[in-house]
């Protein structure tokens, strides 16, 4: 059940996981000339799921399908006013080559995504960058048949640390995880989001939002070389279930098809055998035993060409 809030927010999405975006005129009495996500006030004896479908109707015309999930939860003032939002990642129904804007309320859409994020900036005397970031973690997020992936960051340390806390996810990074490590990590991952456009997800059950795992690609190096590295930790309460697969199958098709990357490389220990069966499910081929980042590991490659997935083959 969507919670209570002032206003909300909806993060509707392309094909290519853009999200969209329109500008509010410069007649406005808040926040004139701005860029602005779809949403609204909820009003009195209105639900928010009730305020989501009006809202994306009267601003669009489009009509809404389900709710996602919530992506971000925050307080902001104008004016002195102040504002209570959540903002959604919904799907919707409709031609989305096809907005119908609100006469009066928008003058301008757009599709926002990694090349162009700070669309959202224009018009923001404050350099208030917090619906900006909102709407980088929707472009970011990917969604697989059984799973939510959303990028990690501060907002989410608490589930990392959760992760990292589990005696069986302890065993492979050395004992489990402080919360000040978890916070340091995220703040880690959201940086390589900024810096590289690529970093670790934190992996949501679709079904009942309950956490999974984490996992993807994101740069490092290896042996003095900068590659594209694919890594995955899955609850052990969800071991055997297909996840690591599903986050692995995710992270290749992020880093070959929206990077661009033409390898992508993963390693494990030698004896995780359980990690070195998902690389190979996944097409990768033992590379070659490598000593850094604590080591011995074993090094697994995958080129773009011999990707079944990447359309480049």
């Amino acid at each position: 059940m969507v919670q209570a809030a002032g206003v909300v927010g909806a993060l509707i999405r392309d094909s290519r996981n853009r999200v969209y975006a329109h500008r509010r005129t410069a007649t406005r009495r808040l926040l004139p000339g701005t860029w602005d996500v779809v949403g609204g006030h909820v009003e009195p004896g209105e639900s928010p799921e009730q305020a989501l479908a009006r809202e994306i109707e009267e601003e669009t015309g489009w009509r809404l399908r389900r709710i996602e999930a919530q992506i971000a939860e925050w307080d902001w003032t104008h004016e002195g006013a102040a504002k209570h939002e959540l903002d959604y990642l919904v799907e919707v129904d409709g031609d989305l080559a096809a907005p119908r804007l609100e006469e009066g309320k928008h003058d301008a859409c757009a599709w926002v995504g990694p090349d162009n994020l700070e669309l959202m900036m224009e018009g923001r005397t404050d350099g208030d960058r917090r619906l900006r970031d909102i709407v980088a973690r929707a472009v970011r997020t990917r969604l697989t048949g059984r799973l939510r992936l959303e990028p990690a960051g501060p907002w989410n340390a608490g589930d990392l640390w959760r992760l990292h806390y589990d005696e069986g996810v302890a065993t492979w990074f050395w004992g489990r995880w402080t919360v000040a490590t978890a916070e340091r990590m995220a703040a880690r991952y959201a940086e390589g989001w900024e810096r590289d456009g690529a970093s670790r997800w934190l992996a949501y059950r679709r079904a009942d939002g309950e956490l999974a795992g984490r996992g993807g690609v994101a740069f490092g190096e290896i042996d003095g070389e900068r590659r594209l590295d694919l890594g995955w930790v899955v609850r052990p309460s969800l071991w055997g279930q297909g996840y690591a697969t599903e986050i692995g199958r995710a992270g290749l098709a992020f880093g070959f098809g929206d990077l661009g990357a033409k390898r992508v490389t993963a390693y494990t220990e030698p004896h995780n055998r359980r990690s070195r069966a998902v690389m190979e499910r996944l097409g990768m081929r033992y590379a070659r035993e490598i000593s850094g980042h604590g080591g011995p590991f074993v090094l697994y490659e995958l080129d773009a060409a011999a990707d079944p997935g990447s359309g480049l083959g």
